[in-house]
């Protein structure tokens, strides 16, 4: 069986932060058609796991219309055109933050919801922190949280958290042995 669609036409629908885009899609298999829409953003976005001398996560906490709710997180945000991804989490990490990350590790990277959108996450954790300067989106309100890391790996284990960035950083981090136990 053929699983393949190609996209026979493409518009964007609604521009606003992302793109919001209808591809009229048909099928390799039986050529059938359909419109699937879904939010663009192909540029990719960070999560950045840095834990400072006391082995404690920085964390922060904002509200998230979409769920209603004021979540912890970890820092994180959406790769700009032409930057790196590791580049992107040293920048976001210190505009969230106040503090500089010297020391960047890979922790991989996924892809939170590929039916409803393009966005892949890289995942980065990071050690040696210093002194910076905020810079937060105007829409950005939030606090900044040191957590122990064992407390937040055990939260994350007790299903306390379901930010996806959190739940993957601090599984990938436990399982190469980068955590301490």
């Amino acid at each position: 069986m053929n699983l393949w669609w190609d996209v026979i036409a493409s518009r964007v629908a609604w521009r606003g932060r992302f793109p919001v885009v209808v591809d009229r899609l048909r099928a390799r298999e039986d050529g059938r058609e359909f419109d699937y829409t879904y939010l663009d953003v192909s540029s990719g976005a960070v999560t950045v796991l840095a834990l400072d001398e006391h082995d404690r996560a920085i964390c922060v906490r904002q509200y998230r219309h979409p769920m209603r709710q004021v979540l912890l997180e970890l820092p994180a945000g959406h790769v700009d055109a032409g930057e790196s991804p590791e580049a992107c989490a040293r920048r976001e990490f210190e505009e969230e933050t106040g503090l500089r990350v010297d020391q960047l590790e890979s922790l991989g990277s996924y892809v939170p919801v590929p039916a409803l959108c393009s966005l892949r996450m890289h995942l980065f954790m990071g050690r040696g922190l210093s002194a910076g300067r905020t810079a937060l989106d105007e829409n950005e309100l939030l606090d900044v949280v040191r957590v122990p890391i064992r407390e937040l790996r055990q939260q994350v284990l007790d299903d306390q958290h379901d930010q996806s960035g959190m739940v993957c950083a601090v599984l990938a981090a436990w399982q190469r042995g980068l955590l301490p136990e």
